[in-house]
């Protein structure tokens, strides 16, 4: 394609350049970096060949202002499994910047890749050893591969293991590919020879040669990246044109798009969230942003189904002004999930959480009484699988039995103390109740050890201190007495010794029972 202003191309070096010389930035509207290395690797691996590798989009800002009012990231160089954050980008008194967005993923690769290292856990290490997340560089290797996959060989390796030539690896630092003067070939195939084996490097002299120079050429040669350039455009235009554009790639789920909607117009959003999320999941959860960002459309009364379009500036405004309350609201409740002895397993439904949050965060009282009736809708809807399908008309319909409209348009609770039975009795949804027949009550008694166990479970022992102690689901009768050896004692026939086999560890021969109390029981004989 012809460039234009604003089309262009340029070499991978000449833009890892411009990222390491603080001219291009990540707005705060993008996701974190979650490529691994094996897709880092076959980036690579598609550049060596000449395949497409997709076209970049970037915005150009020269506004100081809005620089200054918005919030932009550095990309990542030195990356730690599951640690790593982009660091904010301190831009006072900056006239021009230059923001990707659409792109993201593949830059930070390149450089990663070109500038800077990966750390990912080794296997059996614990997290806590300093060894555990070595540092590895991207390198190529020299020699030929047979591979389906791809003809190019690039692995993310520690020094030391790169270190190690054979007759089939010889391993290349790829970033150093930057530091190469104008013509460099021939000094980087002496210095292969020696510091490594002269004649492996000999005999595989001309491949070698070639793959290097190919190498060099791509990256610092080629006019690889081609970029498309938005320039004058405001705010909310560049918003449009990103939640289209990050449709594709590694997918942005709708509501990390509403998370860049207000990450644009509220630049501490992202750490507030996160923030949220490690403090309520250091718990024992599994919570997301998408739990979070429903919560928030919830609790202000907005629509439960996602739409971007509902997420004008107001809404994201009253968010900020009330995302102490919200946070507020949302860490007592899970404080309550806690007391009712539930975690991330157990809990089966993030969606059943958030009618409880409503009810905090508009004033609901959350005391002895109100605790049991709160834990009674919380098993009564889980054990009914309520938010199982159409969950959003079920959240919508449960908001609406907890509230009702003023005359000044705001929205109240109906009760301060919780009822379930009212809201049992007042629930009127096609296909929904939270009614318990015999029929469920029988299918209950099937449930076998597990999260679905632990609901019919909890409600059985209701009053155990869930919050204060650990408990386990025991055997009444010990597992072990229902081997084939000790059931043929019993005299039992062919067909009672098959039913014995499945209630084992059905919910009739299932007690809660304390940790410490269940491991000294062990297989002690049920009297």
């Amino acid at each position: 394609m012809k460039k234009t202003d604003w089309y262009n191309e340029e070499s991978i070096a000449s833009v890892i350049k411009k990222v390491n010389e603080n001219q291009i930035f990540l707005p705060a509207l993008q996701r974190k970096f979650v490529w691994k290395t094996k897709q880092i690797e076959q980036l690579f691996d598609s550049i060596m060949q000449g395949f497409p590798i997709g076209t970049f989009l970037f915005w150009e800002l020269n506004d100081r202002k809005a620089i200054r009012d918005l919030v932009f990231y550095k990309f990542i160089e030195e990356y730690k499994e599951n640690e790593s954050r982009n660091k904010e980008a301190i831009l006072t008194g900056r006239d021009n910047i230059i923001t990707v967005l659409d792109g993201q993923q593949r830059l930070t690769s390149m450089y990663i890749a070109l500038r800077g290292s990966y750390r990912y856990k080794i296997p059996r290490k614990h997290k806590s050893n300093p060894n555990a997340y070595p540092k590895r560089y991207l390198y190529l290797n020299l020699l030929p591969v047979q591979s389906v996959n791809s003809k190019f060989e690039f692995k993310f390796l520690t020094e030391d293991a790169a270190k190690k030539f054979d007759e089939t690896h010889i391993w290349y630092k790829v970033n150093k590919v930057l530091d190469w003067k104008k013509v460099e070939l021939n000094e980087q195939y002496k210095a292969l020879q020696e510091n490594n084996d002269p004649k492996l490097i000999t005999k595989n002299r001309v491949v070698i040669k070639e793959t290097l120079g190919n190498l060099h050429d791509r990256i610092c040669k080629e006019e690889y990246i081609a970029h498309f350039d938005l320039k004058n455009k405001a705010i909310d235009e560049v918003l449009d044109i990103f939640i289209r554009v990050n449709n594709g790639g590694t997918t942005l789920s709708k509501t990390e798009l509403l998370m860049s909607t207000i990450t644009a117009s509220w630049d501490k959003s992202r750490e507030k969230v996160e923030n949220l999320l490690e403090n309520i999941n250091g718990r024992g959860f599994k919570f997301d942003i998408d739990f979070i960002m429903r919560s928030c459309l919830v609790l202000l009364d907005k629509a439960v189904l996602f739409r971007v379009g509902s997420f004008h500036t107001d809404t994201i405004i009253n968010i900020k002004k009330k995302w102490n309350e919200i946070s507020h609201a949302i860490i007592k409740s899970v404080d309550l999930l806690v007391d009712f002895g539930f975690d991330g397993l157990t809990l089966t439904s993030r969606n059943s959480v958030i009618p409880i949050i409503y009810y905090i965060y508009k004033g609901g009282r959350s005391k002895d009484q109100e605790r049991i009736e709160l834990k009674k809708y919380l098993q009564h809807v889980l054990l009914m699988g309520f938010f199982g399908s159409h969950g959003d008309q079920a959240l919508a319909n449960i908001r609406d039995l907890l509230r009702k409209k003023t005359s000044q348009g705001e929205y109240k609770l109906i009760m301060k103390s919780f009822s379930f039975d009212e809201l049992k009795n007042s629930l009127n949804m096609k296909g929904k109740t939270l009614e318990i027949t015999e029929q469920d009550i029988d299918n209950f008694l099937t449930y076998k050890k597990g999260r679905q166990a632990f609901l019919v479970l909890s409600m059985l022992y209701s009053n155990l201190r869930y919050n204060e102690i650990e408990f386990d689901q025991d055997h009444i009768h010990p597992a072990v007495m229902f081997r084939d050896r000790r059931l043929a004692e019993l005299n039992l026939n062919e067909e009672k010794i098959e039913q014995w086999k499945i209630i084992k560890d059905q919910i009739p021969n299932l007690q809660m029972m304390e940790e410490r109390r269940n491991k000294v029981k062990n297989r002690t004989p049920f009297n």
